[in-house]
């Protein structure tokens, strides 16, 4: 070997195409998301006391809101965490099931998984606090164009 050769440089010319990993991608319940309800939930309670209603009527309805709020709350931190791998022909799995009829949509950094399964829609949506810039890039690349 000379001194400007590499033990790659005599192999140049072959190189051999591999198939690409899939991708794999873990959904998990958004803090976020539990945190914006929330909120919303206190929002609309206040709202309830700064409207027109009557005060009998505020009052029974402000522990309305607030049980509906924690339900939706209890909902949210209750799902289970579910794993999407796209393979590298595009097809995407979630949990080990392929999905046909899918759209993937994005709105800022929040992506919406939206697919058909038995006559039920279902979705999936990824905060930022749950698909890092990095597996968002790659979940753009990998996706195919929609």
């Amino acid at each position: 070997m000379t001194q400007n050769s590499t033990p790659s440089s005599s192999r140049s010319g072959s190189f051999s195409r591999t198939e690409t990993p899939p991708l794999r991608l873990q959904w998990l319940p958004s803090r976020l998301l539990g945190c914006l309800i929330a909120l919303i939930g206190v929002c609309a309670c206040i709202a309830l006391w700064l409207s027109e209603l009557s005060m009998s009527a505020a009052a029974l309805a402000t522990p309305v809101v607030l049980a509906a709020t924690l339900w939706r709350i209890l909902r949210l931190r209750r799902e289970s965490p579910r794993e999407l791998v796209i393979d590298s022909a595009g097809h995407f799995h979630l949990d080990g099931v392929r999905i046909d009829a899918l759209a993937l949509e994005w709105r800022g950094p929040i992506a919406v998984l939206r697919w058909k399964e038995r006559d039920r829609a279902d979705c999936l949506i990824w905060w930022p606090d749950t698909l890092p810039p990095g597996a968002r890039r790659e979940l753009r690349l990998a996706a195919p164009a929609t």
